[in-house]
């Protein structure tokens, strides 16, 4: 699972440029086609990889959301070749916004820190307004060591959305980065984050490379880590059907 099976970077730069066009408008879907994406979708959300891949074989749609659901299944079952595949299929798309954001998922899965900014920084540019992916181009800054855009997107992740509890926890992991143990502090206080939950976050901030069980979570979308504090990139719900 550890091998590179993405681009190199420089790929992700000249995804980046064609991401500045805009995506087209998606197409108008059948009823019935949405009834069953929905139900995939639900499906993606419990975790059950394969059993998404098994309603989509059998749906046979044959449009960007269902590709889309395809990408990210694969994904979360680690077959990252065939995902990436599909997400780079997906950039000239409707669903290129979320697109770049599953390439960045997949670079930074893999470590790929310069890649996964890269990527998100595209998503970021597409859905200026969604919260989880500026959230996790938030988190992969600061995976990159990029402290102060990182600072910046998790601030506007939170904003966007007060709720996004994975955007609060990384602000309070970059805060301990950054030695500002007190306003770590204030923001857990802020956001009724209890001392157990605060300290694993603290323990969490030397970011150690992933070990098998936590990069198996990780793909699942489920908090990695024996704490299971949601910290770290993680967006495991796709919802792209309208």
């Amino acid at each position: 699972m550890c091998i590179s099976l993405l681009l190199p970077a420089w790929a992700a730069l000249a995804d980046a440029k064609q991401a500045k066009a805009g995506p087209p408008a998606c197409e108008q879907v059948t009823q019935e086609d949405k009834t069953q994406l929905e139900m995939i979708g639900r499906v993606l959300a419990e975790g059950k990889a394969y059993a998404a891949l098994a309603f989509l074989d059998a749906a046979k749609i044959d449009s960007p959301p269902a590709k889309l659901y395809r990408a990210h299944a694969l994904r979360q079952t680690g077959q990252f070749q065939p995902a990436s595949e599909l997400y780079h299929q997906l950039t000239s798309t409707c669903m290129s916004g979320l697109a770049y954001q599953g390439l960045g998922l997949l670079a930074e899965m893999q470590e790929q820190h310069e890649a996964a900014t890269s990527y998100l920084r595209s998503a970021s540019n597409l859905l200026p307004v969604d919260s989880r992916v500026r959230g996790d181009y938030g988190y992969a800054l600061m995976r990159f060591g990029d402290t102060q855009t990182a600072l910046s997107e998790l601030l506007t992740a939170i904003e966007l959305d007060g709720n996004n509890r994975l955007a609060i926890h990384n602000l309070i992991m970059l805060m301990y980065k950054m030695g500002q143990d007190e306003k770590a502090s204030q923001i857990a206080r802020d956001f009724n984050i209890s001392d157990a939950s605060l300290q694993s976050i603290r323990d969490e901030s030397g970011m150690p490379a992933f070990k098998d069980s936590q990069r198996q979570q990780f793909s699942l979308g489920g908090c990695y880590g024996n704490t299971q504090i949601c910290t770290g990139i993680l967006s495991p719900r796709l919802e792209v059907v309208q």
